[in-house]
């Protein structure tokens, strides 16, 4: 019988992809509950609006790989102007 206590940093990882798993989920919910999706088959490109800058801001990431996923231009708009995320495809 073995007496081994794990290494410190396998915890500490475990401890890591918990949280992350924990913040992804409403992070990626919050994007498409909170930003209203406009799209039009003629235009080149998606809007996603939302009500506040402050949301426009802190949803770039997921705006430009929306931007990847869809292979289209993404529009983050808010009330104090818009952000572009560009596809490379």
């Amino acid at each position: 019988m073995t007496t081994d206590k794990p290494r410190w940093w396998q915890s500490w990882i475990v401890y890591v992809l918990v949280g992350l798993l924990v913040t992804i989920g409403p992070y990626v919910g919050g994007y498409f509950w909170l930003g209203r999706f406009h799209a039009d088959h003629a235009n080149p490109f998606n809007v996603r609006a939302f009500d506040y800058d402050i949301l426009r801001i802190a949803f770039g990431p997921l705006g430009w790989a929306e931007s990847k996923i869809r292979g289209k231009l993404t529009i983050l708009s808010g009330p104090g102007g818009f952000d572009f995320y560009y596809s490379t495809w």
